[in-house]
């Protein structure tokens, strides 16, 4: 099965119970590219004189490569599929099954209740109230609890969530691991100050490059435009198509 030569019909015909093996990194994000879940910048048409637009962040960052998870875990089985790889990674850890586990909202809640079903564990809920993730389900003291996300940057949005459930629930006993389905930033560990270190566990480590405004590459050396890929619909149309040739 060489999924590296599948296009997006072959993608999204394959069954999670075929696809029984680690993936590469390379494998996952051509999944994510086949089903135009997954931008990066096109340098050779930039220095051909096609220099396009390019991710603006949320931390304000510049990007040269996005991710929406919205898009890629639409479908089915490709949800299930990567709930699988985050298992079999998961289980290489040698670690106990957690009583509880919990998808990062927006973006992970589908794919944190897919990892449950596959671990036959709880599934917490969490939610985003006036911009803050609240865990929103009741869980014992020393119950253990695990964080599942879509992607990693700079672990801000995990650190919240980690602190928001310690409000919350001070005696929960969380793991010390992220699982993640694309680990962008580099980092192998998020620290979370007055709490403890937390080991990333990656179906895919994908470095993506990011710069402050003011070293931003695309900007100084090509006058490429930035713009927010996740603001509108027409924003990741316009920045998936603003290389086109």
């Amino acid at each position: 099965m060489e999924i590296l030569r599948m296009n997006k019909k072959e993608v999204l015909s394959l069954l999670p119970e075929e696809v029984n093996w680690i993936l590469t990194a390379e494998e996952i994000v051509h999944m994510a590219k086949s089903v135009d879940a997954f931008w990066s910048y096109d340098y050779q048409a930039a220095r051909d004189g096609i220099p396009g637009k390019h991710a603006l962040l949320k931390s304000m960052r510049h990007s040269d490569g996005f991710f929406i998870s919205r898009i890629f875990l639409q479908y089915p089985n490709i949800k299930t599929i990567m709930a699988n790889q985050l298992v079999l990674h998961f289980n290489q850890l040698l670690v106990p099954v957690p009583d509880w586990i919990v998808g990062i909202p927006n973006g992970a809640t589908g794919l944190g209740k897919e990892v449950a079903y596959i671990l036959d564990v709880g599934i917490a809920q969490m939610e985003k109230v006036d911009g803050q993730i609240i865990l929103a389900s009741n869980i014992g003291d020393e119950e253990s609890l695990l964080l599942v996300e879509d992607f990693c940057t700079r672990g801000t949005g995990f650190s919240e969530a980690v602190r928001n459930v310690l409000t919350q629930n001070p005696n929960v006993n969380l793991l010390p691991y992220e699982l993640v389905i694309i680990n962008r930033g580099g980092l192998t560990e998020i620290v979370v100050p007055n709490v403890g270190s937390f080991k990333i566990v990656a179906a895919a480590n994908y470095r993506i490059n990011d710069w402050d405004e003011e070293k931003c590459p695309l900007c100084n050396d090509f006058n490429s435009i930035p713009i927010k890929p996740k603001a509108t619909d027409a924003n990741w149309k316009d920045i998936t198509t603003s290389q086109l040739r």
